[in-house]
């Protein structure tokens, strides 16, 4: 099965489609010469004719919370995430090891 690569656009992109869209009021048009699905490009004018210039904030640039304690807890979850992971990846590790060793370490 042939997985597609997930395409990101830029804010000024999404803008510069949304503004022809609204000059042209054909959206299936211009979505066509940009390559992109209306139905996206639609979605794209929903909501800029919502939050207008604060739309499309996109990934990665989530509201910083205003809450210090907020703040606090949510950079504790991003840690405990990751020591997780660790964890498991080292377990893992020891598991493969110990086979090839002939020894059995349970954890």
């Amino acid at each position: 099965m042939l997985m597609k690569k997930k395409k990101y656009y830029s804010k000024e992109y999404k803008l510069q489609a949304v503004s022809m869209a609204e000059e042209r009021e054909n959206v299936a048009e211009v979505a066509r010469e940009l390559d992109i699905r209306h139905d996206m490009l639609r979605r794209w004018m929903k909501e800029y004719d919502e939050k207008k210039m604060d739309a499309f904030k996109g990934i990665g640039h989530a509201a910083k919370p205003k809450d210090k304690k907020l703040s606090e807890l949510q950079a504790l979850k991003k840690e405990l995430r990751e020591v997780r992971l660790e964890r498991d990846i080292l377990k893992k590790a020891v598991h493969i090891f110990s086979k090839s060793d002939g020894t059995n370490i349970d954890l």
